[in-house]
């Protein structure tokens, strides 16, 4: 095969996200079968409990990440605040009967107090939104709702998550990482898919659908 007609080999994924992805490969994937989205979403009330379940998760979430100091990293501290959106989808809908529940506690939201382990929290936050733009359009089609409502978090709208998540990428290639740092990124990642757990939990415990809770 000449040069020309060879297909050019995938860029090698920086030393933090190589780290991340296998450190949190088994949380990510037991979180999406706990979570089955879209195929737990059959009505309205079904999509008003998940979404309130993303709430309760992400708006801690998001505000503590929003708390530290990215200059490291030369990125912006907001995440574009998803959790407003997640309360305009929440405003379309049937309200769901845990909606007013108690928000979890301060103590129970991953510890962010490093570089190294904010960026864990954010890789898991960024890495969610790039998938929403597939479960949108399933679920407005199955639930009959015009493009957008109540699925603006889905479809991030107004935001950009390709650009968030290639602006993650860089400014995590360019800053030289040492090993405990690496893993204090992967630790935090892993506490922020469980504090995602946690959070839902009360939620989703009568929204069960075909998915089963991971022990």
């Amino acid at each position: 095969m000449s040069e020309q007609a060879r297909p050019a080999r995938p860029e090698p994924a920086p030393p933090m996200l190589a780290a991340l992805r296998a450190g949190t490969r088994e949380h990510h994937l037991a979180l999406e079968r706990e979570w089955n989205i879209p195929g737990r979403i059959r009505s309205r009330a079904d999509l008003s409990a998940v979404l309130s379940a993303m709430l309760a998760s992400w708006a801690p979430l998001e505000r503590r990440l929003a708390a530290v100091d990215w200059t490291g990293l030369r990125l912006d501290p907001r995440l574009g605040e998803a959790a407003d959106l997640i309360r305009a989808d929440l405003a379309a809908l049937p309200p769901h009967p845990h909606r007013a529940g108690t928000a979890p506690a301060d103590a129970d939201v991953p510890a962010f107090d490093s570089l190294a382990r904010a960026a864990g929290g954010r890789y898991v936050l960024l890495g969610s939104a790039l998938g929403g733009r597939v479960i949108a359009p399933t679920v407005e089609r199955r639930l009959d709702l015009p493009e957008g409502v109540a699925t603006g978090f889905f479809r991030r709208r107004g935001m950009a998550p390709g650009r968030d998540w290639r602006d993650f990428r860089i400014a995590v290639a360019a800053r030289n990482w040492s090993a405990a740092e690496l893993a204090q990124a992967t630790a935090a990642a892993r506490e922020t898919f469980a504090f995602v757990d946690r959070a839902a939990a009360p939620f989703l415990a009568d929204n069960l659908g075909p998915s089963r809770r991971v022990g």
